[in-house]
């Protein structure tokens, strides 16, 4: 009988045993607003720190490349871009799998912070949650600020500064609009889409890629007409990166199997889970 009513008494407390936990996961906003290390990937972010980019020392072409082609309504959600998900949830379904998600950029600062790459229910559910913690702590900017300073950029390359230093040998306010829009291309697969920088030249994937990005940086006004003709004219010799880069045989195998085809098709069905 004793056995029975402890079986009882622990699962009435096992829901509650389960808000506590979901309660310790969600960070405080003095975490949020802090220095500390990522749990996705390991990376530093301290906004006092001299590795780390404020928003005024990061190129708007940038800024708007990213902004355009991750998360279109950034500036007017809060968190969660529903159409999208009703979208991408639509084309799960006909697909009869998990194809795609639908993550804004502060739902992917909020996994990249303090989440791991698990693909689970759970980790949906506290990443919906850290995300309305982290708009309700930040503003725009300042999520725009985080997210581009320790997202991935290719092979153990966070952060914009690390990635305009590697790619261009220039620091992240002197990015130009095609090397922004090189950047943002390479955002759904860093490690597959920074082919073109150890191949010395554009894939063809991520030509078409780059120049849509341009395209869509035009069309939606975020560039004036002079810069789209500028851009245009630097895409058509862009990538040569400097003869001194050393590149791996891993990657160039990687490199020499690519296709723009097979590019396109994961590009199409990439997990931003």
């Amino acid at each position: 009988m004793k056995r029975i009513f402890l079986t009882v008494l622990l699962l009435a407390a096992f829901p509650f045993l389960i808000l506590i936990w979901i309660w310790f996961q969600i960070p405080s906003e003095k975490e949020i607003k802090g220095c500390l290390t990522t749990k996705m990937f390991q990376v530093e972010l301290c906004p006092t720190k001299p590795t780390y980019s404020k928003l005024r020392q990061i190129s708007p072409y940038l800024q708007k490349a990213v902004v355009l082609t991750e998360d279109s309504l950034f500036w007017e959600h809060r968190g969660f871009d529903w159409n999208s998900i009703q979208k991408n949830y639509e084309e799960n379904k006909k697909a009869g799998r998990y194809k795609r998600g639908g993550s804004t950029i502060t739902q992917q600062l909020a996994k990249n912070m303090f989440l791991t790459g698990d693909k689970t229910l759970i980790r949906k559910g506290l990443e919906a949650l850290i995300t309305m913690q982290i708009e309700k702590t930040l503003s725009k900017k300042e999520i725009l600020e985080r997210y581009l300073n320790v997202v991935e950029f290719g092979n153990n390359i966070y952060g914009v500064q690390k990635a305009s230093r590697h790619y261009f040998k220039k620091s992240p306010s002197e990015l130009s609009i095609v090397e922004s829009a090189f950047l943002a291309m390479l955002l759904p697969s860093p490690k597959k889409y920074s082919a073109s920088f150890y191949k010395k030249e554009l894939t063809p994937f991520a030509s078409k890629r780059v120049r849509q990005i341009i395209n869509h940086m035009y069309q939606f006004n975020r560039i004036s007409e002079p810069e789209y003709g500028q851009a245009l004219i630097e895409l058509e010799s862009f990538f040569n990166p400097p003869s001194e880069v050393i590149v791996d045989s891993e990657q160039t195998e990687d490199v020499n199997q690519m296709t723009l085809e097979k590019l396109e098709l994961e590009s199409e069905q990439e997990d931003r889970y």
